[in-house]
């Protein structure tokens, strides 16, 4: 069964009738957000990180490191090491911030 059609003249009649005398029509106007609920503070940019080739022993601490590019270097650090008989070393690439001052050059 389908709906009778609505006449839109009487409708728009009917809702200015009700607007004189004052009487609100439809959903309420929202309320303006406070200021505070707006904003978002911004989240803290992620420091910037560098891969660097790091020479590590048999616990896991690091004994030199190396920037990228100087993975042979790191190698030759390896191999000395091992060499002179101070324990097993080996080399992993780690993570660290841009700013950090930690690459050493081999001695």
């Amino acid at each position: 069964m389908s709906r009778r059609p609505l006449n839109r003249r009487e409708l728009r009649a009917e809702a200015d009738a009700a607007a004189a005398r004052g009487i609100p029509l439809g959903p309420k106007p929202a309320r303006p957000r406070p200021e505070s609920a707006s904003l978002r503070p911004k989240p803290a940019a992620a420091a910037r990180m560098k891969v660097v080739w790091a020479v590590c022993d048999v616990g896991g601490r690091t004994v030199a490191t190396f920037d990228y590019a100087r993975k042979a270097d790191a190698e030759a650090r390896v191999a000395e090491l091992k060499a002179k008989g101070k324990g097993t070393h080996f080399l992993r690439s780690l993570k660290e911030p841009i700013g950090f001052g930690g690459t050493s050059s081999p001695d």
